[in-house]
């Protein structure tokens, strides 16, 4: 069966459950992922997630350095305080690209702690794109970046990330 008769298939059956007085919120519960998903990012630029169909999700060295230092940091970091990771950010991108001009590395992770510059919110808003294109907001929800109270976090659970 071709994906597109699949995807018509499941809504139609989800009309017929709306038409049975089957509440969203039901319906919600049966399509969330009803388990936790394993994350690896590995050393060519993606990230690997082996509970749905190994599905690869390829990301810049600009993302992966982000999205590795937010991981790094379960609490979070306060965007404004972005700028006094510099260094740690500077040594994540370095070994994740392939350039070796230590300058223009050095202009690309200034750019990303720069109140100023959009950087930032560019590759957040990259990596948030490219996971619900390929996952659906709900399943990817756990993955996202996300900002609470000025502070950027990633919510998955450590224990289900890994690195190759």
């Amino acid at each position: 069966m071709e994906t597109a008769a699949i995807v018509e298939q499941i809504k139609s059956l989800l009309t017929e459950l709306r038409a049975k007085g089957i509440s969203e919120e039901t319906i919600d519960s049966m399509i969330s992922p009803g388990a936790e998903q394993r994350v690896i990012i590995d050393s060519r630029g993606y990230l690997l997630l082996p509970d749905y169909q190994e599905i690869r999700i390829r990301l810049t060295p600009m993302e992966r350095t982000l999205y590795i230092f937010l991981l790094r940091h379960t609490n979070g970091i306060p965007v404004g305080d972005l700028y006094l990771y510099y260094n740690e950010l500077l040594k994540i991108y370095t070994s994740l690209t392939v350039y070796d001009d230590k300058e223009t590395a050095a202009m690309a992770v200034g750019a990303l702690v720069d109140d100023y510059r959009t950087t930032l919110y560019t590759n957040v808003s990259r990596i948030k794109k490219k996971l619900t294109d390929k996952l659906g907001t709900k399943i990817a929800g756990p993955l996202l970046i996300t900002r609470t109270d000025g502070v950027y976090r990633i919510p998955v659970p450590r224990r289900l990330v890994s690195y190759r």
